[in-house]
């Protein structure tokens, strides 16, 4: 029963990011990104890396690929050019803001008519789990 719940998890995991991308049109992990800089304005990209919990690596490669399609614009940063800083192109911005309405639909599709003390059992224990693969990504066993 236990493993179920993770694989589970994983499953719902999977099919949620499937049906973000069709209903907003832009993958999960791209639109953290977009919304991150939206919020901020600026940042780096291992700032980026640590707020949305991305391997540097995976998001490097988001990165190109929004950077590819003029959504954001990248530049090393004047204090450290080991460093490189990342904005929202105008394009970006706009395509951000367009899209706000259809994240919001899927937000409320996704959840409704479910029954509040539901949500809330299963909000509590992912919360629980989170905490927990946290501690032991930071080598807690």
């Amino acid at each position: 029963m236990n493993s179920s719940l993770l694989q589970q998890i994983g499953r719902t995991s999977r099919a949620m990011y499937c049906a973000f991308e069709a209903e907003v049109g832009q993958a999960l992990p791209r639109w953290r990104i977009l919304q991150a800089l939206h919020e901020h304005k600026c940042a780096t990209q291992k700032q980026l890396a640590t707020q949305l919990s991305m391997d540097p690596g995976a998001l490097t490669r988001q990165m190109k690929a929004l950077e590819k399609d003029f959504l954001v614009e990248r530049r090393s940063a004047p204090e450290d050019n080991r460093l490189t800083t990342v904005t929202l192109t105008k394009k970006g911005s706009d395509m951000f803001v367009a899209l706000q309405g259809q994240r919001q639909a899927f937000l409320e599709k996704s959840l409704e008519g479910l029954p509040q003390d539901h949500l809330k059992t299963t909000m509590e224990t992912l919360k629980l789990l989170e905490a927990r693969f946290r501690k032991m990504m930071d080598g807690w066993t």
